[in-house]
């Protein structure tokens, strides 16, 4: 599932913080299991295992997948289960519905998806009369979705692939099997089927048996009048594509709907949602400004949507690419233009589609489409409903949604009234936030846009409240425009944040309330990165350490400290010690570090989770202690860094959002430990690797030609300027290099990427990922007018994101969701990233040991040292 969906599962109802909503289970039942089965089901997996005791499973084998509609799953397990333990077989089913709905869901592993039951035979002969009797069983159910990774065995729901029995992992944590030598090899687990050549002779004995009676196309079928040129998307719902019509090269899309598969919110399928298309589609065909259908037609057991392609990009692309994002270049005056086009469309379009009797039910900017002439077509009408519906929707897009509306046609015009702010302004809040945040917002449009614009843009909003007005009572929240930024100076907001932390502690294990990665990582409730040590280790650098955080250490931290697997920085134990250390826990300290010495993973060298980041801190306790140990412990660590580059192993990152470059996560934290560890040792080796690893990073950056500005491209073609992946984390490691030695290297680079501070603003507000990204490019200039005018810059990217409340700040998450008081994406990390500014420390970020000595300790004693590298 990818990150920004995951956020979906923890948006507590009622709640202005993350957390976890309470599931009604609806839990699988098999009864009357005997004493020879024993039965696992682990927290931590959807699935409940039936082992049988005293038997040993072959390590890998012919595997039988059963499944079902979720109205007949409890059904089909009766059967199927009771089957199994007459026949002492190993199986396992989904342990409850929530799990059924989230393993077939649009958002699903492909390959995955479809399977309720998986069955061990223990022999061949076993395999293929289980085959028999289990389609035989069930027969009288309707068809379950189908399993992309298997092959079906004779039109039922049962289907058969060979794979792994039991977990067996390769060095890059890739699923094994052995072939016929005993070698590993990857267990192919694809979205289509396929067999290992050691079992092909069998595969095809299989197929000599299994007439499998699926749909086949009989002659030419529709899809072959059509040459298929790309896939823009695949989901567990379907694919998309791009093509051509082979009778008149006409460019169409195709989308492709998965019978039973692609589970929405309310465990509709996307079968479902694709006819709610075409009749959407049929309905509003006269209408010039939404996507023409084409045809539709079932081939196989899928449904294709042919409609006509728009030569253009959806808002989201648009806005990425066109909006002025950097100040002093770009007009902002020339995108309000552009705006007021594109949403003066919209809303005669809206008004069009409804007097067709069409809400489209979810208008956000994925659904709008903006040709070169800034033409919009609508597409996307899955979602759609009449007019005056009243049903709840099946899928819904955060922040352009609101609980208060109740009707479909209503749900449009608010989606709209969204649209026409962030079209203006491309920040996301849900609605749980958007009412601390609109008076930041507005008046951000109103200072950069001026009064003209700003009017229009009111305007256009009271428009779309009448036309809500028109489906259902509604009562838009009041704007308030006054100035509450009188005290807005960096120790105020500082000491304002740190109030909103004190007066928003939890009295459970997390001590604050964070990213959902203190739910999704292990350890992520204790460690620095979402954590409560890192609350706590901001909270003391201002000399704050209420009560309730000492006793969250002595009942909490210590307690489970022994528990914590992950050893990194940010996300393990390293970051943990650095603020136990400081809270005066030193014997515990050193005791920890002789375990994590023992358990060293040597193939992740990331600032993050990895051996830089470790060796960072050893590095800051060596300074601290002078216990020449930790220096010997920081040089073996360096080894194996430097093991793992010869081997040229691919940057290992464990984060769904990471990007293996920069700072965090790519050569750039390296080229941080390295330059530490030249300014403890003075071995100009380590400043030499220090640099080729800089120098390797800012191969992925490119320089824009008009604006000057540096950032880093990732693979996915986005231009990122952030602490985590983008270009202001090599800009940290680039004044550190010259910091410990003394030199003036990357000159044009660093000052290319500190002109970043000119951005007008961010998607999300977070230390890594956001607005609190630049924060740390003051620190890196010297102190004068240049350095006051960078400041006064990013402290007005910052005020778009802080929300006053009961006299203290509090900030919002990612993508402004929720709440959160972490380093990674809440208020602790603005804390420490402004206190690197009083500071004068772009580092202050780090939890490292005393870290406010760590720049005095390390900063170079002379200008002698040249470097080798052009």
């Amino acid at each position: 599932m990818e990150g920004n969906m995951l956020y979906h599962q923890y948006l507590k109802p009622k709640s202005e913080y993350f957390g976890k909503p309470k599931m009604i289970a609806n839990t699988y039942e098999v009864n009357d299991i005997p004493d020879t089965y024993a039965v696992i089901s682990e927290s931590d997996s959807v699935w409940k295992h039936y082992h049988v005791k005293g038997q040993s499973l072959p390590e890998q084998g012919w595997k039988i997948h059963v499944t079902s509609l979720l109205e007949d799953s409890q059904s089909v397990l009766d059967k199927v289960a009771r089957l199994c333990i007459d026949k002492k077989i190993e199986f396992k089913h989904l342990k409850d519905r929530h799990s059924y709905i989230k393993m077939n869901s649009k958002t699903a592993n492909r390959a995955s998806s479809g399977k309720f039951m998986t069955i061990y035979p223990t022999n061949n002969k076993v395999f293929v009369e289980m085959l028999e009797i289990i389609s035989s069983i069930t027969q009288s159910f309707k068809k379950g979705p189908y399993i992309l990774s298997d092959k079906r065995w004779k039109n039922s729901n049962v289907f058969y692939r060979y794979g792994g029995f039991r977990l067996i992992v390769n060095e890059h944590g890739e699923y094994c099997i052995r072939d016929e030598e005993g070698n590993l090899i990857k267990d192919q687990r694809t979205p289509f089927y396929q067999v290992p050549d050691f079992v092909k002779d069998f595969d095809n004995y299989l197929n000599t048996i299994n007439k499998s009676g699926d749909l086949e196309a009989k002659g030419e079928g529709k899809l072959e009048q059509y040459q298929i040129e790309t896939a823009l998307s695949y989901s567990n719902a379907g694919g998309v594509y791009l093509a051509t019509r082979k009778k008149d090269n006409l460019k169409v899309i195709i989308k492709e709907a998965r019978p039973n598969a692609g589970l929405d919110g309310v465990a509709k399928d996307a079968l479902a949602r694709q006819k709610i298309e075409y009749d959407a589609l049929k309905k509003l065909k006269d209408v010039s400004g939404v996507v023409n259908l084409i045809e539709y037609f079932q081939e196989w057991e899928h449904y294709f949507l042919v409609e006509e392609f728009i030569e253009g990009r959806d808002l989201r692309q648009w806005i990425a690419q066109d909006f002025p994002f950097y100040r002093g270049v770009d007009s902002i005056s020339d995108h309000a233009k552009k705006v007021k086009k594109i949403l003066l469309q919209l809303f005669t379009l809206v008004d069009k589609m409804h007097n067709n009797g069409v809400a489209m039910g979810d208008l956000q900017p994925a659904n709008v489409m903006v040709t070169k002439d800034l033409t919009v077509k609508i597409i996307d009408f899955e979602t759609a409903m009449p007019v005056n519906s009243e049903d709840k929707p099946n899928m819904a897009t955060i922040g352009f949604v609101s609980q208060k509306i109740k009707v479909s046609g209503a749900r449009d015009w608010f989606g709209l009234k969204r649209l026409v702010r962030y079209l203006v302004l491309p920040v996301l809040s849900s609605e749980d936030l958007d009412g601390y945040l609109q008076y930041n917002h507005l008046n951000w449009i109103k200072k950069n846009y001026g009064e003209s614009f700003y009017g229009f843009i009111v305007d256009l909003q009271e428009k779309c409240d009448k036309r809500i007005k028109d489906y259902q009572e509604y009562i838009p929240k009041g704007t308030n425009l006054s100035n509450h930024t009188s005290d807005f100076n960096l120790l105020a907001i500082i000491n304002k944040l740190i109030k909103g932390v004190e007066n928003n502690l939890t009295a459970d294990e997390r001590l604050i309330n964070g990213d959902i990665r203190q739910f999704e990582m292990s350890g992520g409730k204790f460690n620095f990165l979402t954590g409560g040590s890192g609350a706590a280790f901001a909270l003391a650098k201002k000399n704050s350490s209420p009560a309730e955080v000492d006793n969250w250490i002595q009942s909490f931290l210590l307690d489970n400290l022994s528990s914590i697997e992950d050893n990194g920085l940010f996300t393990g134990k390293a970051g943990i010690l650095a603020l136990l250390h400081d809270k005066g826990y030193k014997e515990v300290v050193y005791n920890e570090l002789k375990i994590l010495k023992d358990n060293i993973d040597d193939t992740n060298i990331s600032l993050r989770s990895g051996l830089s980041g470790i060796g960072l801190f050893v590095i800051s306790l060596y300074l601290e202690t002078e216990n020449i140990e930790y220096l010997q412990f920081s040089i073996e660590l360096e080894k194996l860094i430097d093991l793992n580059r010869v081997k040229d192993e691919p940057l290992r990152v464990n984060d769904w959002m990471a990007v293996g470059i920069g700072a965090i996560d790519g050569l750039s934290g390296v080229s941080l430990f390295y330059s530490a560890l030249y300014s403890v040792t003075k071995n100009k080796k380590y400043l030499e690797k220090a640099e080729l690893l800089l120098k390797k990073d800012l191969e992925t950056t490119k320089k824009d030609d008009v604006t000057g500005v540096l950032q880093t491209l990732d693979n996915r073609n986005r231009l990122l300027p952030y602490l985590s992946g983008g270009s202001i984390g090599i800009a940290t490691s680039i004044w550190f290099l010259n910091h410990v030695s003394g030199q003036d290297l990357y000159r044009k680079e660093l000052a290319a990427i500190l002109k970043l501070s000119k951005m007008r603003c961010t998607i999300s507000g977070s230390l890594f990922d956001g607005a609190g990204s630049f924060l740390l490019i003051p620190s890196m200039v010297k102190y004068g007018k240049k350095r006051e005018e960078i400041l006064n810059s990013v402290l007005n990217l910052l005020n778009i994101f802080l929300i006053e409340k009961n006299g203290y700040y509090v900030y919002p998450g990612q993508f402004s969701y929720r709440l959160a008081d972490d380093v990674y994406s809440g208020s602790s990390g603005i804390i420490l990233a402004l206190l690197g500014i009083v500071k004068d420390n772009p580092l202050y970020w780090l939890p490292l040991v005393n870290s406010d000595e760590f720049l005095v300790r390390t900063k170079a004693k002379d200008l002698s040292v040249t470097s080798k590298i052009n």
